[in-house]
């Protein structure tokens, strides 16, 4: 099979005479390719695992010290999660709120109903790794030389935990802009002076030719961290994190998990996950879409122009292309996938750990 790019679309398909537009007119045809893109996945009959293409599996390592892992930009969401050959439930933010649940974790101690591995959803973080020993300064890396002179927002909080507001030119910001430079740059106050900070909210950046790398430089070492990269086409840093609790110790040299990073020490732990995929948008040629069915993208793209018509027949047309398009999705699982294997999972007992297995109610 052909991974499908913007290309694909653009030349090798009647995409844009099924829209009304030149295969030379790039820009209008990616943005139609990226809202058709948006309204498949996002469509209700996508289900909880999605279409072909918009799952896949990963590896990820995280730290007794710090269970915490942070999801790159093209990953949505964890479906499923495996720790040393044990597969984990995965909770949403709302779990430890529950009502008689177990309430927010981690805790300072440890019952029997704690000790369970999972992972829990925390809040968007807009860094891969967090500022430590604060105050630090912050120093931009271009890969790119041809970057340099690119001005970008860093945006964080202060000593007091209050937001940083700087001048740009006669307008307040929220952060401060640098100016790229090589071979770094050290984001400043108004006055020139390198500004500390003690947490960060918001990376912002145009395009750029190569990659963004953000570094916290201690102002008294100078010793320097990598914080997050930004990808050429990422405009703003928001990435999913999770909390994983009861991560075990040594898990590697156990012989739970194989294949394993031998050098990894014995406090990390190495994460397989299903992830959801996200999408990318697609700016040039090259560039690859997630979905992989280049009808479902002509019929998508049809019903988008249709839904800008207001007459009752145009409404009409629109909802049947939506309908043609998922009908190609369905069938494009059904042809990779199959519909004989699926994965089923029965509990004939209950679904309760076996040490509190018949010795009371199964929840």
């Amino acid at each position: 099979m052909q991974r499908l790019r913007l290309v694909d679309l653009r030349v090798n398909s009647r995409f844009p005479a099924a829209v009304g537009l030149c295969a030379s007119d790039y820009a209008n045809l990616a943005l139609m390719a990226n809202s058709a893109e948006q309204r498949l996945l996002k469509a209700r009959e996508a289900g909880d695992e999605g279409w072909y293409g918009t799952f896949a599996e990963m590896i990820f390592t995280a730290s007794r010290c710090a269970p915490y892992i942070t999801l790159p930009r093209q990953v949505a969401r964890l479906e499923a999660v495996d720790v040393c050959g044990e597969p984990v439930p995965v909770h949403n933010q709302f779990f430890e709120y529950l009502r008689f649940g177990n309430g927010r974790l981690p805790k300072m101690w440890l019952a029997e109903g704690h000790r369970q591995m999972a992972a829990y959803s925390r809040n968007n973080v807009a860094s891969f790794l967090d500022l430590f020993q604060p105050p630090q300064y912050i120093a931009v890396y271009c890969s790119n030389p041809a970057d340099d002179g690119q001005r970008l927002l860093v945006q964080g909080t202060d000593s007091t935990g209050d937001d940083i507001y700087t001048m740009d030119g006669g307008f307040r910001v929220k952060g401060a802009f640098v100016t790229t430079a090589s071979p770094f740059a050290i984001v400043a106050d108004n006055s020139g002076n390198p500004l500390p900070f003690y947490s960060i909210t918001g990376y912002q950046k145009g395009g750029t030719i190569g990659t963004v790398q953000f570094f916290q430089v201690n102002p008294t070492t100078g010793q320097q961290v990598l914080l997050s990269t930004m990808e050429p086409n990422e405009t703003t840093a928001w990435y999913r994190r999770y909390y994983f609790h009861s991560l075990p110790f040594d898990c590697c040299r156990r012989g739970f998990q194989s294949p394993c990073i031998p050098e990894l020490p014995p406090e990390k732990v190495q994460i397989s996950a299903i992830v959801k995929l996200d999408p990318v948008p697609v700016r040039f040629d090259t560039d690859y879409l997630l979905l992989q069915c280049a009808e479902a993208f002509i019929e998508e793209a049809q019903s988008i122009r249709y839904s800008t018509m207001d007459t009752t027949a145009a409404k009409q047309f629109s909802a049947q292309h939506h309908r043609n398009a998922i009908g190609f999705l369905n069938g494009e699982l059904a042809h990779y996938y199959g519909k004989n294997e699926p994965a089923v999972n029965f509990a004939p007992f209950g679904n309760a750990r076996l040490e509190r297995q018949k010795i009371g109610c199964l929840i």
